[in-house]
């Protein structure tokens, strides 16, 4: 089943970043941060719109919030707060990338620049 999205807009029809989140500058979820990895969950909902719709449409291959971000044209934060609503509407997961201790990206620099 494909789902259908509304087409892109024109800069006529630009609407406010605080339109789009209902006002918050946050997501709920303070774990969320541009690099974490979101994928989409299930199937396609019909009761989704604008950005929600495009953003789980752009998901079935892991992606960064980051990314998201850039491909919808808005900004991080406001990327943020919509994948946190879909987190929480259960449309989309999160994968957190693996974290690296500081002192192992010292040592591999340090033998980087060794070569």
């Amino acid at each position: 089943m494909t789902h259908e999205l509304p087409p892109r807009g024109t800069p006529q029809d630009f609407v406010r970043p605080f339109v789009i989140t209902g006002g918050r500058t946050r997501a709920a979820d303070t774990s969320l941060r541009m690099e974490t990895m979101v994928q989409t969950v299930g199937k396609p909902r019909d009761d989704l719109n604008f950005e929600k719709a495009r953003i789980v449409d752009e998901c079935y291959e892991p992606i960064s919030i980051a990314e998201i971000a850039a491909g919808l044209g808005v900004p991080l934060g406001v990327a943020m707060v919509i994948v946190g609503d879909l987190v929480d509407d259960g449309c989309l997961e999160t994968t957190d990338p693996v974290e690296i201790e500081l002192s192992t990206i010292t040592r591999m620099i340090e033998r980087v620049r060794a070569l």
